[in-house]
């Protein structure tokens, strides 16, 4: 439990990551600083890939629209052989509202995340470095520096390290950095593209070396990634080449100067180290040209925001903040395979045949839908956490509902208490969302299922939203839900009395047939929650 005077949390670093914690702690009226040890934001920034899972998370933090404005929309992929294109693959066709990639630099990521952490009353302190920590068993106090060389000292309830590669909190703690750098440079530069014969929507990418990747920026720019070939005098000129090659007559123009870094694949050894624990680049680093990084560190705070939220009111126990590493970093560890693999296959001295191979997996309809899946990231899930729970499953689980665990896809066609809805919109609020379904039009079942949703609601350990699910429209019931064709239903494998929980991160937390309270308590209670 939290110590009694209960202290802020200490974000360190308001990137993408922090910044999105800062939110998710904020739309809970959770106390936090979020500090920078920048004046400024960086006026330019590699990452501008946000993926599928990453908009549902921003649709339900209340920013989607400033990002759609803002972003250039992908929704193909194209891998060349030379001139030639040697497989593709559409993310037209996956299961989420934003089925594409969305094209847009990382500080204009951070400049709408920081309006909407200002929106919501909270501000960044900026020109404040991280020094050092001391921790106990209920806080931690870190020593943070200002620009004119003055310390203090900050006791926190949690710190939490969104401070990136090198970040200063995961060495405070000794925490080890596991895996390798990539030895070959990269390089990415901003430019123009003249007669371009490609749809901005495809995204081509040059796997014959020196790879090639150019991404749409806005109306008329391209951010181009490429590997180092040579030496750093010819790297305008290869990109030049590769373009020609992808589309035969295009040139640059209004080329800026390239950008060098260098890869690396790692991940912490631990999450958590007492009262500490880290997130995105300060949690694990992957091969940049698949474009997860970013990604995984919003997808990272956005795990934990609703659970350091519920510790720090006094509502969990630690085995709940826990659950963050058990959940998360089997992701990265993936995340991390995944970009090892496509290294491996565009230096491994066979060549063309590890192309070939990659081809001939993408050449049918499951292998495409394989890499549309793993590209924009919704098939991450957590069937094996110790806080999700299926108590009394179905005998006959319908083949297509969503399995204990996992993210909930968008299901519409949905009547709520204020009209036309949908499952997305449902559970657009900062708690978790009860369901409880019945399938026969019944009067009396349904009076019984809102008696059973009032007796949950009343339940504020963890505070719950609620509705009752019929395929039959009744008159005007507050928290009704009409499901007239029963794709609601079908989703979650709700045949019979079904009760289910999404937490608030989107994932299917909690399912039992029948319906009961006390399954619920049950759960709650030895899962995460306290008494």
């Amino acid at each position: 439990m939290p110590p009694p005077h209960n202290p802020p949390i200490l974000i360190v670093g308001a990137g993408p990551t922090g910044l999105t914690l800062a939110i998710e702690l904020a739309r809970r009226d959770v106390p936090f600083h979020i500090i920078d040890r920048r004046l400024a934001p960086l006026p330019w920034n590699r990452a501008i890939f946000i993926k599928a899972r990453s908009l549902e998370i921003f649709a339900q933090m209340g920013v989607i629209d400033d990002f759609l404005e803002q972003g250039a929309i992908v929704r193909d992929i194209a891998l060349f052989a030379e001139e030639k294109i040697a497989a593709s693959y559409s993310l037209s066709h996956i299961d989420s509202p934003y089925p594409f990639i969305l094209s847009i630099p990382e500080e204009t990521t951070e400049r709408i995340l920081t309006e909407k952490l200002i929106a919501l009353g909270h501000s960044i302190e900026r020109g404040i470095e991280f020094v050092s920590l001391d921790q106990n068993n209920e806080s931690a106090t870190a020593t943070l520096r200002h620009t004119n060389g003055s310390e203090y000292q900050l006791e926190s309830s949690w710190i939490v390290g969104t401070d990136g590669l090198h970040s200063p909190v995961r060495h405070a703690v000794h925490d080890e950095f596991i895996g390798r750098d990539y030895p070959q440079k990269l390089a990415v530069v901003d430019s123009r593209i003249a007669s371009w014969s490609h749809p901005r929507e495809l995204t081509c990418v040059q796997f014959v070396a020196p790879a090639v990747s150019p991404f749409p920026l806005g109306t008329d720019q391209w951010r181009i990634y490429c590997r180092v070939q040579t030496d750093e005098e010819h790297i305008i000129p290869d990109i030049a080449s590769r373009i020609d090659t992808m589309s035969p007559g295009a040139t640059l123009y209004d080329t800026e100067e390239p950008q060098i870094f260098r890869a690396h694949s790692k991940v912490a050894q631990r999450y958590r180290v007492g009262r500490v624990l880290v997130a995105g680049d300060a949690a694990h680093v992957t091969n940049p040209l698949e474009g997860h990084g970013m990604n995984a560190g919003i997808q990272d705070a956005f795990n934990l925001g609703w659970k350091l939220a519920l510790h720090h009111e006094g509502l969990a126990r630690e085995a709940l903040v826990d659950s963050y590493e058990t959940e998360r970093r089997p992701v990265a560890q993936a995340l991390i395979a995944s970009g090892d693999e496509s290294e491996e296959r565009i230096t491994n001295p066979r060549g063309g045949k590890a192309l070939e191979e990659l081809a001939a997996f993408l050449a049918d309809k499951d292998g495409q839908e394989f890499a549309a899946v793993a590209e924009s990231e919704i098939g991450f899930a957590y069937p094996d956490s110790p806080i999700v729970a299926e108590p009394s499953p179905a005998s006959e689980p319908a083949p297509s509902c969503v399995q204990i665990g996992c993210r909930m896809n968008d299901v519409g066609g949905l009547t709520g208490p204020d009209g036309p809805t949908s499952l997305c919109k449902l559970i657009a609020h900062p708690h978790h969302t009860a369901f409880i379904f019945f399938d026969k039009a019944d009067p009396s079942q349904l009076d019984d299922a809102l008696k059973l949703l009032q007796t949950i609601g009343a339940q504020k350990n963890p505070p719950l939203q609620g509705y009752v699910v019929s395929r039959t429209e009744f008159d005007t019931t507050p928290n009704l839900v009409t499901d007239p064709k029963g794709d609601l239903h079908h989703h979650f494998g709700a045949r019979e009395s079904t009760l289910c929980v999404i937490r608030p991160d989107g994932h299917l937390g909690f399912r039992a047939h029948p319906a009961s309270l006390e399954s619920l308590q049950t759960h709650f209670i030895s899962k995460y929650v306290t008494t």
